[in-house]
């Protein structure tokens, strides 16, 4: 230890009682000492990582790899930096000519990042045959399971890693998100809740019962698990910063505020708290700042957020061409992350076409009488592509005392399972109609009890491609069409951070995204001109440039009493015990016209898919 530089014994003396900044700060000072000490600069590089400081550590670590170049361990920590910034061909070429029994796991890992899963799941599996208690190669493989939708693997992989290291928060929330999937997430749900009771004074056990109960759309019951841990611990980052993280999504600005100070004052590193703080300023008008502080933000935590969030900040600023770019990268990381999102988009596609060849006049002859819904009001469907302003047309019905809304529930779904699909459609019985509906209302009561007593707004984006089930079930069911210009809500839909699954995955690259418009309504169009649809249009620009004249025919249309209490939608935001879509945050928001027309600040970039949408504008009067 006597060869050891004053200022790099009090380094580590600092960095062994967990006080990483001022580690960091000797460490600097004893590299102003010894700047070619290699093993010097990797501690220093180390550091700044373990603060998800990256661009502090990179130049520590290629320093250091550059100096010691006999030695893997340089190389492997800076490759390991490099992936986690997102520097795929730099990592790669710093791990060339190392050995892959002690580089199999960040190979794994770079393959991962780079979508090719099959080659990450082959690279993790091999490593955990060569090691099984490498806990962090079981949780890559779980991670690689989920993307390419193996979900019963990826939670038997992510469940072995936490055997292995009990106390890792970001892998149990993972784990949450493979047992919601795998449709055991209820199960999951009471694994934690018993291990909470034999683990009392656990505050992690708390915070993944709150990430399984908010998969379940659950979000009260995961704030009070939140609250739970943070009794426990208030010191609880992960906890806090899941709190935050809800308070955002719930339109509680001034708590989201309270809950960063109080996780800074706890000496949260900065890092850890960038992303918070950028939508706080975001939330508060502050552009410039929420800019800096997103950028700011280390990539490695979530590079989907922050890419969206530096988008929507960018747009926010006037820059389409940076926005566009953040975007574009919010999708590639999303599409990355989901193996086979292109086949998912384009199955759904094909979903719509067979559903086109199904519905034909002579078929819709074919269908038995069915009488009305007799026991309960038919719903009413408020349909409409994603992204037409469905969730403010939601929010200000249900400012109506007499309506309750429901938002993209399986409700309809679980009616559509039983029937067996469209091509059933036609040989329903009258009886078989009267059960299905009976199945209909039985799943409504389960999801939403409170809606009991109240006409139901049953919201659905997409619905529109299940036309023929509802008017087979409902016939005098009303529907509400949201209608926007074509070109906003492709645009809209490309910035807006979907679950990239199933339907959603369309809205990864403008071209699928303008081609399922183009599919969805082409179909809508057939069911109009086909099926005595009770039909009545909301237009997206007359609402926020006139409510109170669009409202007025839509409850005219829907045979409601005018109530003033349907134009204050942001009361009716805060009154909502939670907005559960992407547009959580607009619908809090005063009505504002800077969505309108958004498009032609970005005709460049929609360039490609013009010829798909000016049509439909066209043909829409626009």
């Amino acid at each position: 230890m006597a060869s050891i530089p004053p200022k790099a014994r009090e380094a580590i003396d600092l960095a062994r009682r967990g006080e990483v900044s001022r580690a960091i700060l000797a460490g600097e000072a004893a590299l102003t000492e010894a700047p070619d000490d290699g093993a010097l600069s990797l501690f220093v590089g180390l550091l700044h990582a373990r603060r998800l400081d990256l661009g502090g550590a990179l130049p520590h670590l290629r320093r250091a790899a550059a100096l010691i170049p006999g030695d893997p361990m340089p190389r492997i920590e800076l490759a390991r930096a490099l992936i986690a910034a997102g520097a795929l061909d730099e990592a790669e070429a710093a791990l060339a000519g190392l050995g892959r029994g002690e580089t199999a796991r960040l190979r794994a890992l770079l393959d991962q990042r780079r979508g090719r899963h099959r080659e990450a799941a082959h690279g993790y599996r091999a490593a955990t045959t060569r090691d099984p208690h490498d806990f962090e190669s079981w949780s890559g493989l779980g991670e690689t399971r989920m993307a390419l939708g193996d979900m019963a693997g990826a939670v038997d992989a992510l469940a072995r890693s936490l055997a292995l290291r009990p106390h890792q928060a970001a892998v149990r929330a993972r784990l949450a998100e493979a047992q919601a999937a795998a449709g055991q997430a209820e199960t999951g749900l009471a694994a934690a809740k018993a291990q909470a009771r034999a683990l009392p004074y656990d505050p992690l056990v708390r915070v993944t019962i709150a990430r399984l109960e908010d998969l379940l759309g659950r979000p009260a019951a995961a704030e009070a698990a939140l609250r739970q841990a943070l009794r426990l611990d208030c010191a609880c980052v992960p906890a806090l910063l899941a709190l935050a993280d809800l308070a955002e999504r719930d339109n509680r600005i001034d708590e989201l505020e309270t809950l960063i100070a109080r996780a800074e004052s706890l000496g949260v590193p900065p890092a850890d708290t960038a992303l918070p703080r950028a939508r706080l300023a975001f939330r508060r008008g502050a552009f410039e700042d929420a800019l800096a502080a997103a950028r700011a933000a280390p990539d490695a935590a979530d590079g989907g957020a922050r890419a969206e969030l530096i988008g929507r900040i960018s747009d926010r600023l006037g820059d389409s061409e940076a926005a566009f770019t953040a975007f574009a990268e919010m999708n590639r990381r999303a599409a990355a992350a989901t193996a086979g999102a292109k086949e998912m988009a384009a199955d759904f596609r094909a979903r719509i076409r067979r559903h086109a060849r199904a519905t034909t006049p002579m078929w819709f002859q074919g269908w038995a009488a069915a009488a009305n819904s007799s026991v309960r009001p038919s719903p009413i469907f408020l349909l409409g592509f994603p992204r037409s302003g469905t969730t403010l047309l939601d929010t200000m019905l249900a400012g109506h005392p007499g309506i309750a809304v429901i938002e993209e529930q399986p409700v309809l779904h679980s009616a559509a399972l039983a029937a067996g699909g469209i091509e059933r459609i036609a040989a329903l019985s009258a009886s078989e109609v009267a059960e299905l509906r009976e199945l209909y209302f039985e799943t409504l009561d389960a999801l939403a009890p409170e809606t009991r007593g109240k006409r139901v707004v049953d919201k659905l984006p997409l619905g529109s491609v299940d036309a023929a089930l509802i008017h087979r079930l409902f016939p005098d069911a009303p529907i509400l069409f949201a209608e926007r210009h074509p070109c906003d809500v492709v645009l809209s839909g490309f910035m807006t951070r979907f679950d990239p699954r199933g339907a959603m995955a369309n809205f990864l690259t403008l071209e699928d995204n303008a081609a399922l418009y183009d599919a969805v309504m082409d179909y809508w169009a057939q069911c109009r001109a086909i099926f005595p649809l009770q039909v009545h249009a909301v237009r997206y620009e007359r609402m926020i440039e006139d409510p109170e004249a669009e409202l007025r025919a839509a409850a005219a249309f829907l045979g409601l009493a005018w109530d003033d209490a349907m134009l204050d939608h942001v009361a009716s935001a805060r009154t909502r015990a939670f907005i559960g879509t992407p547009s959580y945050a607009q619908v809090a928001e005063p009505l504002y016209t800077r969505a309108k027309g958004r498009w032609e600040k970005y005709r460049a970039q929609l360039a490609p898919v013009l010829p798909v949408l000016a049509p439909w504008a066209a043909r829409m009067g626009y």
